[in-house]
């Protein structure tokens, strides 16, 4: 359904930000702080049933994805944000939530790694 390359895209954070290691650490930084706890939020509306603050932290954070060389990422969570404005079934709402989750899950690491060398 959706394939992720499961790496960062050093190659466009470089084209986009013109080299600037320390824009590209500071949006890291960012996308740890704010996005990633705002990601984990979703969750908790979604057990709680409550699809529009769910939506609205989706749509919030949509950006920060791209912004830190995760374009993967950006047709599923479109997806799952379309999803839970439109009232799309439960079942689809959760598995593109979980689908999302375990890649993320998968690139934090890489995103820490990165802070640390650049530290």
């Amino acid at each position: 359904m959706y394939l992720f390359r499961r790496n960062i895209d050093h190659t466009y954070l470089d084209e986009v930000y013109g080299g600037e290691r320390d824009i590209i650490t500071m949006m890291m930084g960012v996308f740890l702080s704010d996005s990633v706890p705002s990601w984990e939020s979703v969750a908790t509306s979604l057990a709680n049933n409550d699809y529009v603050t769910a939506g609205q932290v989706v749509h919030r954070i949509k950006p920060s994805f791209t912004m830190i060389g995760l374009q993967d990422f950006h047709e599923p969570v479109q997806a799952l944000e379309h999803a839970l404005k439109h009232g799309a079934a439960k079942s689809v709402v959760q598995d593109l939530h979980k689908l999302i989750d375990e890649e993320l899950a998968l690139i934090i690491p890489q995103i820490e790694a990165y802070l640390s060398e650049e530290s």
